[in-house]
């Protein structure tokens, strides 16, 4: 599955001679793999980022590569092959665990399409590997029924709505002014949110669909509470949550196992931050009091939110330098508050930026956002995780007079109404 990840953590390549200088949990961890046609591969950490967390490139001569690698025991990792036209920027990956018998991968040709697979697994990738083997093959008839179907309405072009293919035809236009742009995504997202973007037909298909992936959820649900777990169930219990939020599903039940029998378990596994993180997002909702904190601006002095908007209405805007998406989203609000900000109106930017203020700088100059703006750096994420939305740049929030969020990701048109209300 070709797709991009989000989050912290490192480890290096280095000699078995420094195995003396290893911190807990971590040990030395042969690494090899055949017919891989790349010239490298990389190694992070599950539910990385790696346009901006570490990760370790193995070279590949031949189609082969061999390492040692540290590796912590108790977290999971992904090997991650680039797509031969787009690099990392789209790339394939498989799940992995450390083993004391080393890890060896092989990359086949199954069915037309390359599938990384494990080599003999052990230990922690054998339970994983024969778990995911388990569950593939108890719906593999139902998988592969969808996927007909799924063709066949794709061929009569009866898949997605008229308006949807319309909207995306129209995004495809070159020379679109930002504006057009950030509002036929917005209205492309809120046909895939109502499900407004499938034909009946389609809409049916989708229907199909949400039950399979609902029954290999209950495998997994039941699975991760079997009375051994191990930190492969960590794994899981993660990407379930990450499926979930990507239909728009609630993840209560998820985060109850968690709390019931996972929270006290492998105290220095990293899912249990991300998950900490998922539990603060679905508590951000719209009535709930704004996140309070203080950050620098560009000048390097210390601004506090609740100081900049008291007893005004006020537009927080999420975004990052990086996220071209956000960034568009921001300017649809420059005329709006030139055109209320002297009526109790405000809008304050925050950035996501990773390690250093440049690119930021840069963008702030480039954008020209004519009001204030901080930067939250590594140590201050946290915010976007308050705010609901910790695997993302961007987030837009209206705030009352009172301090109470109106409504999130609103448009600039959905601000100005409210505005025009009071």
């Amino acid at each position: 599955m070709k797709h991009c990840f989000y989050i912290l953590l490192m480890f290096t390549l280095v000699a078995c001679s420094f195995r003396n200088g290893l911190a807990d949990h971590e040990a030395i961890c042969n690494i090899s793999g055949k017919g891989f046609d790349t010239k490298i591969v990389r190694v992070a950490l599950a539910f990385s980022d790696i346009r901006f967390d570490p990760y370790q490139e193995l070279d590949v001569k031949d189609g082969c590569f061999d390492s040692k690698v540290v590796l912590d025991t108790n977290q999971a990792y992904e090997i991650l092959i680039p797509d031969p036209e787009y690099g990392f920027s789209m790339y394939r990956s498989f799940v992995f665990f450390y083993s004391k018998d080393g890890v060896r991968f092989e990359d086949k040709l199954i069915q037309d399409e390359k599938h990384v697979v494990l080599a003999e697994p052990t230990g922690y990738n054998k339970i994983y590997c024969d778990y995911h083997n388990w569950k593939s093959n108890l719906h593999a008839a139902w998988i592969a029924d969808l996927m007909e179907s799924q063709d066949s309405l794709f061929n009569i072009g009866q898949m997605y709505s008229r308006h949807f293919n319309d909207l995306g035809e129209q995004l495809q236009e070159e020379n679109l002014q930002e504006s057009v742009v950030d509002s036929l995504r917005r209205e492309i997202q809120k046909l895939q949110m109502s499900g407004e973007d499938r034909t009946p037909a389609g809409q049916m298909w989708m229907q199909e669909y949400r039950r399979y992936k609902a029954a290999k959820q209950e495998c997994d649900y039941n699975h991760l509470d079997s009375p051994e777990p191990d930190p492969t169930c960590m794994y899981i219990l993660l990407d379930n949550i990450r499926i979930s939020k990507q239909y728009y599903e609630d993840i209560s039940k998820w985060l109850d196992i968690y709390e019931r029998k996972y929270k006290g378990l492998f105290p220095d596994n990293r899912i249990h931050g991300l998950i900490a993180a998922e539990k603060e997002a679905v508590a951000m909702r719209e009535g709930k009091q704004f996140v309070d904190f203080t950050l620098k601006d560009a000048d390097g002095a210390e601004q506090t939110l609740s100081k900049i908007i008291d007893g005004k209405v006020a537009v927080l805007e999420l975004w990052a330098s990086w996220c071209a998406s956000c960034r568009l989203t921001a300017k649809t609000f420059k005329p709006l508050y030139e055109k209320y900000k002297d009526s109790n109106f405000i809008v304050v930017g925050v950035a996501r930026e990773y390690k250093e203020t440049g690119s930021w700088l840069k963008a702030l100059e480039k954008d020209a956002y004519p009001w204030p703006n901080m930067v939250a750096l590594e140590e201050n994420h946290n915010i976007w995780a308050q705010y609901g939305c910790p695997n993302s740049a961007g987030r837009t929030l209206l705030i009352d007079k009172e301090g109470k969020i109106v409504k999130i990701d609103p448009s600039a048109k959905e601000v100005e109404e409210y505005l025009l209300a009071l």
